[in-house]
């Protein structure tokens, strides 16, 4: 778990061996590389949906995953929006241009994500992965082989 409050969960991905989350390689890389002003906007989106939760208006729908922050920002952080109460967050990268795709950053963050959406969604189909009583966190076999 990387946050959590009383509206939301927020998990990050972290390989397997690994003592930090992407999230914190992401916001750590980037904000020891001059980009502290775009770091502090993703901070300020991540208090703002653990304050009001994981409203579908406060992310970027980008395939079938999402990216923050909403605001202009040179970077781009990718996530999993799960419900209201969950969001999984991956790493991102700079902007490179208009769409994802211009950025290899960017474009292998999101693809990451769409490949891990498509284990979980397999995982919670067998049972494997389930959401607790009160929807706030998910149980089970939270490792995904990528």
């Amino acid at each position: 778990m990387y946050s959590r409050s009383q509206k939301v969960t927020i998990y990050s991905i972290r390989y397997d061996g690994s003592l930090k989350s992407e999230t914190d390689k992401f916001v750590n890389y980037y904000e020891a590389n001059g980009f502290a002003q775009d770091v502090e906007m993703i901070r300020s989106w991540l208090w703002f949906i653990r304050e009001r939760g994981a409203q579908m208006r406060y992310f970027r729908p980008e395939n079938n995953v999402s990216a923050g922050p909403l605001r202009f920002s040179k970077l781009r952080i990718y996530c999993i929006r799960c419900s209201e109460n969950i969001v999984i967050l991956d790493g991102g990268g700079e902007k490179k241009g208009q769409k994802t795709q211009d950025g290899a950053e960017t474009w292998k963050a999101m693809k990451l994500m769409m490949d891990i959406d498509k284990k979980l969604i397999e995982k919670i189909r067998l049972g494997d992965i389930r959401y607790t009583p009160d929807l706030m966190q998910l149980q089970g076999e939270l490792f995904v082989d990528i």
